[in-house]
């Protein structure tokens, strides 16, 4: 059965005085979350936006132009950067105390941002506005949530796919669709390398949300352990991936690219020798024009099935967050924004311009998803895959220890050094940054 159908300027310049709150709830730092209501000034909020800037911007431009001209709310989008630069910049705005209203970051976040007190805990805006979550089916996997309250609303959700290059497939003889499970891998590509000489898959190793996918569908282990006290970056199962991804490179049928050459990888897509690719189906409709433009037809598959058939792909995305900043006024008009910016026409909005899936259930009954999933199959090939998803690390330390697995497992293939042993060492060290 389909998932979709299984679950369910530096802080405001101008705050209106006479902006009024109603049906407030108390939060646990005893201020008021509020009923946003309607006053003669304009309430001005700072948005930053992380990833799809040019979209995050449309739907801003939206909202000015309607939901928030009706309710005297003005935002005002500012484009922070990748992901990790906005955690950064969030991180500083918070020691500096200029932290925005609202703002989009990486959905493995939640926890850390939590726990440093940057967002708002959003279950008393949930009572207060008598807010329904139920539609939240895609990306409900626990990084919205600490414990049991929703500290975040779900924005963009994507999975880690297989892009398969369908018009070299065709020349060469191959499935279309790819390889369907690891087994078959080698093989799909020493015959892409036989017709063209060159390496037919790129690997983008900084983006380890891709080696979490294949921790999962290929060694049937994880990045942490359940409680997330210990790595696994160790294990049997572990070990085998690494070993197998250099015993591909070392025949000349995986190119390992680090964090200084995204642009290489990226611009692998359009190249006619490429054969496959594993990256997010957010970049679909972009990816997919880029290979267009060079002739290619692109193809979208599942990431490959294990020895047993096993899958796994972790959800990943972007959350919208509620800074813990500005007055309640700003908090309730934040919270507004919020629901009009996840609601059922913008999530399906977000969806069709970029690759990245609906959040909601009900965007797939609009005529623009039925359309955009007719036109670009590979939407639901990546909705089909959350059969296999998996919820991300929610430690606060994940970035750190993502940036540092990246390091040391690109040190072991370009250095030629011993996996057990170079992995042993990288577990100790994830093992302190867990538990310090």
């Amino acid at each position: 059965m389909n998932v979709w159908k299984q679950r369910v300027l530096p802080v405001a310049m101008a705050v209106s005085l006479s902006a009024g709150l109603a049906g407030c709830a108390t939060t646990e730092a005893g201020s008021a979350a509020s009923v946003y209501e309607k006053g003669e000034e304009v309430v001005e909020l700072q948005f930053w936006t992380s990833a799809a800037e040019e979209v995050n911007q449309q739907l801003v431009d939206q909202f000015n132009q309607t939901r928030g001209a009706e309710l005297n709310i003005h935002v005002n989008a500012e484009y922070q950067g990748d992901y990790w630069e906005m955690q950064q910049k969030v991180n500083a705005a918070a020691i500096a105390g200029t932290l925005p209203n609202v703002f989009i970051d990486e959905v493995a976040m939640t926890k850390g941002f939590a726990d440093s007190d940057i967002i708002l805990n959003l279950q008393p805006y949930i009572k207060a506005n008598d807010f329904d979550t139920s539609d939240f089916k895609i990306g409900d996997l626990g990084n919205l949530y600490v414990n049991e309250d929703l500290y975040a609303f779900p924005h963009m959700r994507s999975v880690p796919v297989m892009y398969v290059n369908k018009t070299l497939a065709a020349k060469a003889g191959l499935n279309e669709n790819g390889p369907a499970t690891f087994a078959e891998l080698e093989a799909y590509l020493q015959a892409a390398h036989d017709a063209t000489g060159e390496p037919p898959m790129y690997l983008f190793n900084y983006d380890f949300w891709v080696m979490e996918a294949l921790l999962h569908s290929y060694a049937e282990t994880t990045v942490v352990n359940g409680d997330e006290t210990a790595s696994n970056i160790n294990s049997e199962g572990a070990v085998k991936l690494i070993t197998f991804i250099e015993d591909l490179e070392s025949k000349g049928l995986i190119k390992v690219l680090g964090v200084t050459d995204s642009d290489a990888f990226y611009a692998a897509i359009a190249n006619p020798a490429t054969a496959l690719i594993f990256s997010s189906i957010g970049g679909y409709k972009t990816f997919a024009g880029m290979a267009q433009e060079s002739g290619i037809e692109l193809g979208v598959s599942m990431i490959p099935a294990g020895e047993s058939g096993t899958r796994g792909v972790p959800v990943g995305g972007s959350n919208t967050y509620l800074a813990n900043t500005g007055t309640d006024i700003e908090k309730a008009a934040s919270f507004e924004f919020m629901k009009w910016l996840s609601d059922t026409e913008q999530a399906a909005y977000a969806s069709a311009s970029t690759g990245y899936l609906p959040t909601r259930l009900s965007s797939l009954d609009t005529d623009l998803m039925k359309e955009t999933i007719a036109a670009f199959p590979g939407y639901q090939v990546a909705s089909d895959q959350l059969e296999f998803s998996k919820m991300r690390p929610m430690t606060g330390a994940y970035h750190e220890i993502e940036d540092l697995m990246g390091t040391r497992i690109n040190d072991i293939w370009i250095d030629n050094l011993n996996i057990q042993e170079s992995l042993d060492k990288l577990a100790e060290e994830i093992n302190g940054i867990l538990n310090r």
